[in-house]
């Protein structure tokens, strides 16, 4: 974080020396000067639009709309030629990029490649820890006899799992184990903030009867549920949902959740552990 200020105050340093440095004796080719023209400071942006919704020819005017509201009344010369000068800098300042990105041609295409390619390479990554994770899954026998048994591998970046149902919605990231609302389940072992991003092995077992409980899990929670619909799935953030966990369609069920391994995980790549979760299912009586 101290790095981050660092940068990002260093970022702001060079544009303001820039902006103090005389006036550039090149001829600079100025836009329509932005005060003839509307800017868009009554839109509620408290700073400047992205590139990618600013048509080319508006992107200079639209800078400089934004560099007065900044950095004063200096002339558009001035700065259209200290944006200019900062074309090539290495800025982690988000506003002052995206103001760049309107004064420097091709510098919010050349920043979209960066991020796109970073995007595809995270992408790819998530896929092979996945793969990993299904060869690892390891396969336990069931605490009874299900009348259905269902197995999914998951990429879960928010600490926990979820389950709505067709009409419902609804997250719920209160740090609670296992909690619900109308039509939706939410089991989270983690904070939410992203730290505990990873592969999660989840079982599922439907029964028409309670079954025993499970033992040797480092967690676990019960609560009623009422299913409006009958269908039931869980999902992470990534991979395959776990399919439906109900056996008699709507009604009242009992939810069982249990969690090992989510304390520490090791990386796939280098152990055989990894992070486990079983949902258990059964019905039971309105009230």
């Amino acid at each position: 974080m101290r790095r981050l200020r660092w940068w990002v105050a260093l970022s702001m340093a060079a544009l303001l020396l820039a902006l103090a440095v005389p006036q550039f004796s090149a001829t600079v080719a100025l836009p329509e000067p932005a005060e003839q023209r509307d800017c868009p400071m009554g839109l509620g942006l408290d700073g400047p639009p992205g590139a990618a919704v600013v048509e080319q020819q508006d992107r200079q005017w639209m800078y400089l709309c934004f560099a007065h509201q900044q950095f004063g009344e200096l002339p558009d010369e001035e700065l259209l030629a200290r944006g200019a000068a900062l074309c090539d800098s290495a800025v982690l300042d988000e506003k002052l990029t995206k103001l760049l990105e309107l004064r420097c041609p091709g510098l919010y295409e050349r920043n979209e490649r960066i991020y796109l390619a970073a995007r595809d390479a995270e992408d790819a990554e998530e896929k092979r820890r996945l793969a990993v994770a299904k060869t690892r899954c390891p396969r336990r026998a069931p605490i009874a006899k299900p009348v259905r048994r269902t197995r999914a591998a998951m990429w879960v970046s928010t600490g926990g799992i979820h389950a709505w149902e067709e009409g419902y919605n609804g997250l719920d990231y209160t740090g609670r184990f296992l909690t619900k609302g109308k039509g939706t389940v939410h089991l989270t072992w983690g904070t939410g903030k992203g730290d505990e991003a990873g592969p999660v092995c989840v079982t599922g077992e439907a029964y028409k009867e309670r079954p025993p409980k499970a033992k040797g899990w480092q967690r676990s929670g019960e609560l009623r549920f009422h299913s409006p619909t009958g269908v039931l799935e869980f999902f992470g953030d990534g991979g395959d949902p776990l399919g439906d966990v109900t056996v008699t369609g709507a009604g009242s069920y009992r939810i069982r959740a249990y969690v090992r391994g989510v304390e520490h995980a090791p990386e796939l790549t280098r152990a055989e552990a990894v992070k486990e979760v079983l949902i258990v299912v059964f019905p039971t009586s309105p009230r």
